[in-house]
């Protein structure tokens, strides 16, 4: 058996499990309905422990977007409410950044996060993230593989159930392990990019 201190800076499982909490509690966010776009699916999936964690622990984001540098730094659920001002900043920051309008993200991609950050912050990191890439359009897409990137065209970005995001001072790896562990959705390790993927669609694991 090993007995050694994990390597700083890592998250291990024993530590999530430690920053769960001992009780189940009922989620007390909704899905909301979209403007112009499909209807989202609720951000509550019962069963996961996403949906165990996250209405016991804290809502607070600080995401900066890596293509604007802009910064918000809140809270979107306070007393079991979400802040619908708080929403629509996270949002807008969100948004695909060469079209400028705002989309309706899924709410469960901010659960996710929060919870992500929620974790790292009780081992003693900030909690910061930048966020790469969050809703695309299909305009974009279709730029980004005429670049070659790859950019699928049902990718989940252009459904706005996708984040792809960096955790200041949290090894890919450990942020994507711990987003597989909370069951958040899908999962990619972006290893050749450094980057973490998550969405909100089935739960399943890949590398890119």
């Amino acid at each position: 058996m090993n007995t050694s201190s994990p390597p700083a800076g890592r998250v291990t499982r024993r530590r999530l499990f430690c920053a769960a909490g001992a009780s189940l509690a009922t989620p007390l966010l909704s899905g909301c309905a979209a403007r112009g776009y499909e209807k989202l699916p609720s951000p509550t999936r019962p069963g996961t422990r996403l949906d165990f964690m996250f209405p016991r622990g804290d809502s607070y984001l600080d995401i900066t977007n890596a293509h604007t540098g802009e910064r918000r730094a809140l809270r979107f659920m306070k007393d079991g409410r979400t802040d619908r001002r708080a929403l629509r900043r996270l949002d807008w920051l969100f948004r695909d950044w060469r079209d400028g309008e705002t989309p309706d993200i899924d709410h469960r991609i901010y659960w996710s996060l929060a919870a992500l950050s929620d974790v790292v912050r009780q081992q003693g990191h900030s909690g910061q993230i930048i966020l790469l890439s969050g809703f695309r359009t299909p305009e974009t897409t279709r730029f980004l593989q005429s670049r070659g990137i790859g950019a699928s065209s049902n990718s989940y970005h252009m459904k706005r159930r996708a984040a792809d995001v960096l955790f200041e001072g949290i090894p890919m790896t450990d942020v994507a392990n711990i987003a597989e562990w909370l069951q958040v959705g899908g999962v990619g390790r972006y290893h050749g990019s450094n980057f973490t993927h998550i969405d909100s669609g089935p739960i399943r694991t890949w590398r890119g």
